[in-house]
C-alpha cells in the first residue's frame, strides 16, 4: 500500500512516500481504506522531534483519518464492512499513523461518520473540535451562565470553542480581526473586540469590570499577566499553547483563588476522546463544527504540507487524500 512515513525525525525532507505492507487485522481492531487524512501542527511536532513520543519503525505520519471499513477483527461488533468511520488518536504513544491507503485502528478509537455528513469537512474539523470539547467539558467544566473570553476566536480551535460554549449556555466574548465579527456573532459571540486595538484590554476591563470566569488564548500571543488581570474572582485561565510571556504575579493569583490549567490533546485519556467523539458526532449531525476552509492535497504533497505548517504559510486546514 502507498504510505507517507519516516525512519528518523527531522525537517520535512525526511518524509518518504513508498509501499508498505497492508496491516493484518487482529482482535479488537478494524482495517479501513483511508479516504482522507488531516495535517495538524502536532503532526509536524512529532515529525521534527519537538514532541517526544513512542513511535513504530517506520513511522507513518498522521493521527486523524476518515475511511471505509474493509475488515473487522474478532470481538468487534459495532462496525461492519462498508461503514464510514473516523479516528483522531493514532500516530503517537506507540500507535501507527494513518497517512496510508489502509490503516489498522483499535475499535475503541473509531467513530461512525453520521449519515449525510461530508467526510472531508468532518476530518478537517476533528482535531480542533475535539480539543474544544474536552477543554470546555473536562478542563474548564464550563457552566451555563458563566462568562468566557476566547482570544483569537476566528481560528480553527477558537471557532469550535465559541460554537460549543454558546450551545452550552455560556456568555461568550471574543477577540479577532474585525473582518470576522459578523461570522462570530452568528456563531454566538455576545461581544466582539478587535485584537489589533491598542486599547483592547482597557476596553475589556471597563466593559467587564467583574472579570471573566474563564479565559482561553488560542494564539499564545497574550502575556499571562494580562489575562490574569482580566480574571474574575475564582476565575480560570486554560492554556492550549504556551503564552508569549509566562511571568506572572503569583500572589495576585492565589489571593483571588484563581487557577491556570494546561491541556494538550496528546495527553487526553481514552475516555475523554470517546466523550468528545460522541459530542462531535451529535454536532456534525446538526451541521455544526464542520470545517469549511480546507485545501486538499495528495499524499505525494505531504512534505510540502508540512513545510507550509512549519513556516506558518497556510491558515486553511490541509487534508491529504491518497
Amino acid at each position: 500500500m502507498k504510505a507517507v512515513y519516516v525512519y528518523e525525525q527531522g525537517d520535512p525532507s525526511v518524509i518518504q512516500i513508498g509501499d508498505l505492507p497492508v496491516p493484518e487485522v487482529i482482535p479488537k481492531t478494524v482495517l479501513i481504506k483511508v479516504l482522507a487524512v488531516s495535517v495538524n501542527y502536532v503532526d509536524t511536532f512529532i515529525r521534527s522531534g519537538l514532541y517526544q513520543t513512542q513511535l513504530p519503525q517506520p513511522y507513518i505520519l498522521g493521527r486523524d483519518a476518515v475511511g471505509e471499513v474493509v475488515s473487522v477483527g474478532d470481538d468487534v461488533s459495532q462496525f461492519a464492512d462498508g461503514d464510514l468511520v473516523w479516528t483522531n488518536s493514532m500516530g503517537y504513544d506507540g500507535r501507527q499513523g494513518v497517512t496510508s491507503e489502509y490503516a489498522l485502528i483499535p475499535a475503541e478509537r473509531l467513530f461512525s461518520v453520521p449519515e449525510g455528513v461530508d467526510p472531508v469537512r468532518l476530518i478537517g474539523a476533528v482535531h480542533s473540535a475535539a480539543t474544544a470539547a474536552i477543554v470546555l467539558q473536562d478542563v474548564m467544566q464550563l457552566a451555563r451562565g458563566q462568562t468566557l473570553l476566547i482570544e483569537g476566536a476566528a481560528g480553527h480551535v477558537g471557532s469550535k470553542l465559541l460554537c460549543l460554549a454558546h450551545e452550552a449556555g455560556a456568555k461568550v466574548v471574543t477577540t479577532s480581526n474585525c473582518k470576522d465579527f459578523s461570522k462570530l456573532r452568528e456563531s454566538g459571540s455576545s461581544a466582539c473586540f478587535d485584537y489589533h486595538d491598542d486599547r483592547l484590554f482597557q476596553k475589556l476591563t471597563e466593559q467587564f469590570s467583574t472579570g471573566f470566569d474563564h479565559i482561553i488564548d488560542t494564539s499564545g500571543e497574550i502575556a499571562l499577566q494580562t489575562n490574569i488581570d482580566l480574571l474574575a474572582l475564582k476565575g480560570v485561565i486554560t492554556l492550549i499553547t504556551a503564552p508569549r510571556m509566562s511571568a506572572f504575579d503569583a500572589q495576585q493569583l492565589y489571593m483571588n483563588c484563581q487557577q491556570i490549567k494546561g491541556f494538550v490533546i496528546s495527553q487526553a485519556s481514552l475516555s475523554q476522546l470517546q466523550m468528545a467523539g460522541r459530542l462531535l458526532n451529535k454536532a456534525f449531525k446538526d451541521n455544526l463544527l464542520l470545517e469549511d476552509d480546507i485545501v486538499i492535497k495528495s499524499f505525494d504533497e505531504a512534505a510540502e504540507a508540512h513545510r507550509l505548517l512549519d513556516n506558518k504559510k497556510e491558515k486553511r486546514k490541509i487534508v491529504l487524500v491518497p
